[in-house]
């Protein structure tokens, strides 16, 4: 079989570029008529990429392709135990989920910088996708950074003992919880062994948001006395998981808008989101209509998002929401907690007024007020802005000293404190507890909503008993006051918290289940 490769059209879309991360040199190899594949070949390159003995960064990557103007996600090959026709590039690894519908890479041995991989290629089985006729027929390949968070224990709730909210808590002691597999738990009701939540009463549901009669369901449904089950589907940190390095960006969303239809795009932006804020100053930048849309500040979080513009991006990338269990493993690692601590794993907290510099360009960073000696974070009492600042500023700066000064995670995660407010699935609601871990599989219904039956938000009715089940961790820039406090890896002050609409320092952060 021959094919023009004039007809065949390979297109790059718009990555975010925290980390520079590129798709260059796209190439179809050959085209196997009989078995109905195509062997397709690129480079990727990015850089601040790193192995060492325990953790790894990686980037995901997965095609999209149309004959006709509606976009499908392309099945790549994967067999269970053998080669599953990928060729890896030298220095580097591929990981295929069984699933096939994207493939992890990263190095292959312990190192850090600038990574280039070059010669990559992937295995699409064009005819289980349903492909007869690569005539007119055009694709994109997109990929997303990410972070592999290993396999074991880690520790639930800090042992705080002033300014708690729904902390996490072994029984009702006031300690850390340690969570030692994926088994079913017991939430509450005091007796040793369950997971409790220290000073539940002191979490929020912002009920001047939220319509009667919704507005009187607030906090977790279990306490000292009421118990609940957590059942052994839901993920709960113990297996190894991949999650984005990075808060979703407004360049990966305009990417994602982009390959959808003009109902579906209806659905999922607006040029004025929220008409009692400014948009353009609190930095968001989405304007045109599909397959045009375009934003001037690709670099800054996708601001202004709700669950369901979250949970829609996260099923069209294969990818998934992550557990608010999750987000404690993503930030604390394996370490024994520290009351109080941040993302970066101490309470130290630069308070300093910074100077911007470069504003709105790829560099944009601090050129004054950076720390090299505590956690770096954007919040009101620092925040020159009175927005979002870029995904990665921090790591980013020359004076960077490591994982404090740079704001990051056990894990090397960024922005996992301050910055938005980032969507994670509660084990404070039964919606929530529903959830069972399942991954997207690359296609939208046709109102642009993600279709997983056990997420919340499944049904696409757009409404607040829909959205029940998907909280908030990791804290907004300014709200709810005081920051700080919600800054903290253990503060639960909003996990059951259920907003609907959109709002500005709102977005989201996606997982993966490892391979």
């Amino acid at each position: 079989m021959k094919i023009s490769y004039l007809l065949f059209l390979l297109l790059v879309p718009f990555f975010s570029r925290a980390n520079n991360m590129q798709i260059t040199n796209l190439e179809v190899i050959s085209i196997e008529a009989v078995d109905q594949f195509a062997i397709i070949e690129m480079d990727v390159s990015w850089e601040n990429s790193w192995r060492d003995a325990e953790n790894w960064d990686a980037v995901w990557l997965f095609i999209k392709y149309t004959t006709d103007d509606t976009w499908h996600h392309a099945e790549l090959n994967y067999v269970d135990g053998s080669a599953d026709g990928h060729t890896s590039p030298m220095g580097g690894t591929i990981t295929t989920p069984s699933d096939g519908k994207g493939v992890f890479l990263y190095r292959s041995a312990i190192g850090t910088g600038t990574v280039t991989f070059q010669n990559l290629r992937l295995r699409w089985n064009y005819g289980q996708d349903g492909i007869t006729d690569f005539e007119d027929l055009t694709m994109n390949v997109f990929g997303i950074e990410m972070v592999y968070v290993p396999q074991g224990n880690f520790w639930l709730g800090d042992g705080s003992v002033v300014d708690v909210q729904g902390h996490f808590e072994a029984g009702t002691s006031g300690n850390a919880y340690q969570v030692t597999s994926e088994s079913a738990i017991v939430l509450g009701g005091g007796a040793v062994g369950s997971l409790g939540n220290n000073n539940g009463a002191g979490m929020s549901n912002n009920g001047d948001f939220i319509p009667a009669p919704y507005n009187t369901i607030s906090m977790d449904d279990y306490n000292d006395t009421q118990s609940q089950i957590l059942p052994a589907a839901y993920p709960k940190g113990y297996q190894a998981f991949y999650c984005m390095k990075y808060e979703l960006t407004q360049g990966e969303y305009v990417a994602f808008i982009n390959t959808l239809s003009d109902l579906q795009a209806q659905n999922r932006f607006e040029e004025d989101p929220h008409a009692s804020e400014d948009e353009a100053a609190r930095r968001y930048t989405l304007t045109g209509t599909v397959p045009n849309v375009v934003t001037t500040t690709p670099h800054v979080p996708a601001i202004f998002l709700e669950y369901f513009d979250g949970a829609a991006y996260a099923d069209w990338a294969g990818l998934r929401p992550m557990t608010e269990l999750e987000f404690e493993k993503a930030c604390r690692g394996t370490l024994t907690p520290v009351p109080g601590e941040y993302a970066w794993g101490t309470t130290n907290l630069n308070n300093t007024f910074p100077t911007i510099g470069s504003i709105g360009q790829v560099n944009e960073g601090l050129t004054a007020g950076y720390s090299v000696v505590s956690g770096n974070a954007w919040f009101n009492n620092v925040n020159a802005l009175g927005a979002a600042i870029r995904a990665g500023v921090f790591a980013a700066n020359p004076n960077n000293t490591g994982r404090e000064s740079a704001g990051a995670t056990y894990w090397g995660i960024m922005e996992m404190s301050g910055n938005c407010w980032e969507r994670a699935i509660t084990v404070g609601r039964p919606e929530g507890r529903a959830f069972e871990g399942t991954h997207g599989d690359g296609e939208l219904n046709s109102l642009g909503n993600a279709t997983n039956l056990d997420w919340p938000g499944h049904s696409g009715s757009n409404g607040v008993d829909d959205v029940i089940g998907a909280g908030y961790r990791g804290a907004g820039f300014d709200f709810p006051s005081p920051v700080t406090l919600n800054m903290r890896v253990s503060s639960r002050r909003m996990a059951t918290s259920f907003y609907y609409i959109r709002y500005y320092d709102d977005t989201m952060r996606m997982v993966r289940t490892a391979p």
